[in-house]
């Protein structure tokens, strides 16, 4: 299965905000509709790219490869 630029670009923007809220901002996108993209994007992969940390979202190790992999595409970045 492969990630699409926007899944890329969603990853990438969570990963800079630390939050959902902010990043659906950022994206235009509610919270909510974030939130399902990413459980979506993750149930593809059959893991989690983020952990909750005291309010804060942090990459896991297949996160940052995600996000290592975004920011070599210029779309997504």
């Amino acid at each position: 299965m492969d990630l699409e630029v926007r899944h890329l670009r969603f990853v990438a923007e969570i990963a800079d905000a630390g939050s959902m809220t902010k990043a659906g901002d950022r994206l235009l996108l509610t919270q909510s509709a974030l939130s399902h993209q990413l459980r979506d994007i993750e149930g593809r992969f059959d893991t989690t790219f983020f952990l909750r940390v005291s309010r804060r979202l942090v990459l896991t190790a297949a996160g940052r490869r995600v996000l290592e992999t975004a920011r070599r595409v210029p779309a997504a970045a």
